[in-house]
């Protein structure tokens, strides 16, 4: 059994690391962002993150469930070599398999939005940003305990990406050839890890039967829908927004958007560090699992209050960091949008323990009603409120979920993270 304070070291290490390539992935098109509205303009930027929520919302189709079930998986197969090659294979093809209905999906959204479909070299360069995010190899290296090697190697080609598009990137009309460079950078992450893992890890590639990628698919299924519930929810408020109003209104809200979403993100950063600390303890010793997610929950409640309130105070400080224009718009939104992550933040302790308890159908059911309530109550909402009426909405839909998924923990005698008894 290793030792407890190595076990913490490596929790420690990985929440670092993972918060590095997090911080990479997701703040290093909000540092563009001055960039884009200044080269582009800010109606040509609401058309970028259109197409960037566009991909983010079809990309979690090659995402499946594996960023969460893969570690999981990878660890329970251990040394096992010829194992391990042949489950990183089955999901490398099973991604491949996934490419057909990500890409028609692709293809009928852009019908959608006139800006896109109009301009032929945007529409390619979003099928080429799609394939190279269909095949994020994040996982397996959480999987193999080697985040240090994966964390230098998207840091190269993520840095390289900022680089070629301040130095190549000059003209308003080249926002169209953006996301060329973007995919050709995020396939060399891929390609680079497929090679480490080649080179130090034994790894071969191995053809997987029809059969074997309908069962993982069908493993993962219900996690995956989960994964794409979150994800709506997450990019709902741009694509819907763009079926209503002109892009520069979407580039004004998208500002006060990507803060929102980038507080929101140090959520899923937290949680994969914790997580692996909270599997290791299990439902073996009840009252030491609750200890711990009671800790999580009052911690995020203390540390998320404290960060909305600087949200609401600083929003016309913070603003002009990323746009100059229309930043009394951008601050308004942003202050209507500062409740978010704390509402958010106060369902992980419920979400890890339905997790643990295997109480699939509750968190599912949650987020599957809450993506159906976000439909209903964007369209509603948003036409008779405008861009309010979408902030509302994305409020509304957040507070359901908690208030779901912490109901359905706290009325179960064993779920329930507040009961310090076993």
């Amino acid at each position: 059994m290793e030792p407890l304070f190595y076990i913490q070291t490596i929790v420690i290490k990985n929440v670092f690391l993972s918060f590095g390539i997090n911080f990479i992935n997701f703040l290093f098109p909000v540092i563009l962002i001055p960039f884009y509205i200044s080269v582009f303009g800010i109606t040509n930027y609401g058309l970028i993150a259109i197409c960037i929520s566009l991909i983010n919302y079809i990309a979690v189709i090659n995402d499946y469930s594996w960023s969460i079930l893969g570690p999981v998986k990878i660890g329970q197969i251990g040394e096992n070599t010829s194992a391990l090659n042949h489950y990183i294979s089955t999901v490398i093809n099973t991604k491949l398999v996934l490419l057909i209905p990500s890409f028609v999906l692709l293809f009928l959204f852009i019908q959608m939005y006139s800006g896109i479909h109009s301009n032929a070299v945007l529409c390619l360069s979003l099928f080429v940003m799609l394939f190279s995010r269909s095949q994020n190899s994040h996982w397996i290296f959480i999987g193999l305990n080697k985040v240090n090697v994966y964390f230098i190697i998207n840091s190269v080609f993520k840095i390289s990406t900022i680089v070629t598009v301040l130095l190549f990137i000059k003209q308003r009309e080249s926002f169209q050839f953006l996301f060329f460079i973007l995919g050709f950078f995020d396939s060399m992450i891929f390609i680079f890890s497929l090679l480490y893992l080649y080179l130090k890890c034994d790894y071969s590639y191995t053809f997987t039967p029809f059969k074997n990628i309908f069962q993982e698919l069908q493993n993962g299924f219900k996690m995956f829908l989960t994964n794409l519930t979150i994800c709506s929810i997450l990019n709902s408020g741009t694509l819907i927004l763009g079926l209503f109003f002109e892009s520069k209104i979407i580039g004004i809200y998208s500002v006060a958007e990507k803060i929102i979403m980038l507080c929101k993100h140090t959520i899923g950063v937290l949680f994969q560090g914790v997580f692996p600390k909270i599997c290791k303890l299990g439902i073996a010793n009840i009252k030491e699992l609750n200890h711990n997610l009671r800790l999580i929950f009052k911690s995020y409640l203390v540390l998320y209050s404290f960060g909305t309130l600087i949200l609401i105070f600083f929003s016309k400080q913070i603003i002009p960091f990323l746009s100059s224009e229309n930043i009394e718009e951008s601050s308004r939104y942003l202050v209507l949008l500062s409740p978010i992550p704390l509402i958010a933040s106060l369902n992980q302790s419920a979400y890890m323990s339905l997790v643990l308890h295997e109480k699939k159908n509750i968190y599912f059911s949650g987020y599957f009603i809450g993506l159906l309530l976000n439909i209903i109550l964007s369209f509603t909402l948003t036409y008779f409120f405008q861009v309010e009426g979408m902030i509302a909405t994305l409020i509304l839909t957040e507070l359901f979920i908690t208030l779901f998924l912490n109901y359905n923990t706290l009325t179960h005698k064993y779920l329930n993270f507040f009961n310090r008894y076993d």
